[in-house]
């Protein structure tokens, strides 16, 4: 077996070792006969795949119906190595490492909102740098990075993190750690987590839409990433919408739709500096109709960016990413109504909360950056 960077060649290795991922516990006789591969072929890679430490032998399975000796079963060595997310932002730098079955190993935030860009940067390399090998074999075996702003070929081409735009990142930390290094938007890799972390679904084509001081869309396209020219797909915030009581006036979906827009309408409407959540969320269940107006309008607008994205994509489902639904769910409800009333009653798209706002875009970009270590970027694998 050639191994270059822990990036494995062959066509068969890879997918013997996606079988071990995902279908684990698992003999090599049922490999052969989910692959369609003879049993000779598949002894040797496993073998292989054993010695090198990619998988782990846990011990025997039941024999079948006629008898005989009992298979013995492998899975993945998730001590094999692990891999580190990051979410950045210009307030924070949220910081994950997982195992290479996704499970979490550590968590860690870091306010950066008055540190400098070099200072951030050097923080990110000294922890990575210095982070504990957790008992596994190679240690940290790369790092993904969601940022918000365009990305196109591992370079950030546009970011509201102030002088980061056109500097290289993903090479300069390669440079200096000697690992793989991969950037993406951040909305991207929430739609990664829809792809890969849900426990008996399977989602092919995720539209992930996430609300946050902008609104940005992911895409996973026939199980892929879609990036559009340059990076530039789902860039929805800054798309124009018809406003739905002055006539022949249009703002941005950005000024409908962010959880920022929604913060500042709900102070106007309350004549208030601050708001308290739990009074909002009092006043949306009791039918408060300044509150409700507030709502019914932030619901309206964000409908119909769902609307025309679903019909653009045809995705199997939209997940909605945003603390909001974490406050009132009862919201999506409203949502799921409101879409449907927008869209083609021949096609209605399933439309769901996200089950984790704020790990999403790390969970997304571990999964990311451990297909690229294992070698396996075309092809899938599912994390419980």
């Amino acid at each position: 077996m050639i191994i270059n960077k822990h990036v494995m060649r062959s066509t068969n290795e890879k997918q013997v070792l996606q079988q071990v991922i995902n279908e684990g516990p698992i003999s090599r006789s049922q490999i052969s006969r989910n692959l369609n591969l003879n049993k000779v072929t598949v002894s040797d890679i496993y073998n292989q795949l054993l010695r090198a430490q990619f998988i782990k032998e846990i011990g025997c399975g039941v024999s079948t119906k006629n008898g005989g000796r009992k298979p013995v079963m492998a899975e993945l060595n998730v001590n094999y190595g692990f891999v580190a997310s990051i979410d950045m932002s210009d307030q924070a730098v949220k910081l994950m490492y997982s195992r290479l079955n996704g499970k979490i190993l550590h968590f860690q935030s870091f306010k950066t909102t008055d540190m400098t860009l070099t200072d951030v940067i050097d923080l990110i390399e000294d922890q990575l740098r210095n982070v504990d090998d957790y008992g596994t074999v190679h240690g940290l075996m790369g790092v993904a990075i969601a940022l918000d702003g365009i990305i196109y070929e591992n370079k950030i081409l546009r970011t509201p993190i102030k002088c980061l735009a056109h500097f290289d990142l993903a090479k300069y930390l390669r440079d200096k750690l000697r690992i793989p290094v991969l950037l993406e938007k951040e909305s991207s890799l929430t739609a990664v987590f829809e792809r890969d972390f849900h426990d008996n679904e399977i989602f092919n084509n995720v539209v992930s839409i996430v609300v946050r001081d902008e609104i940005h869309v992911g895409i996973v396209a026939d199980s892929h990433l879609y990036a559009g020219h340059e990076g530039e797909a789902g860039e929805v915030g800054t798309t124009l919408l018809e406003d739905r009581k002055l006539e022949n006036h249009m703002e941005s979906a950005n000024d409908y739709v962010s959880e920022k827009a929604l913060w500042q309408h709900l102070k106007v409407a309350k004549n208030v500096d601050r708001l308290d959540m739990t009074q909002i969320k009092h006043d949306y269940i009791n039918h408060d109709p300044v509150v409700a107006q507030v709502f019914d309008d932030f619901v309206y607008y964000l409908s119909k960016v769902i609307a025309n994205v679903s019909t653009a994509f045809a995705p199997d489902v939209v997940v909605v990413n945003t603390s909001i639904l974490e406050t009132i769910p009862q919201l999506l409800t409203e949502i799921r109504d409101t879409t449907a009333k927008m869209s083609s009653p021949n096609r209605q798209v399933p439309i769901i909360a996200t089950k984790n706002v704020q790990s999403a875009a790390l969970l997304g970009g571990a999964s990311e950056i451990i297909h690229q270590a294992l070698g396996l970027e075309s092809l899938k694998m599912h994390f419980l």
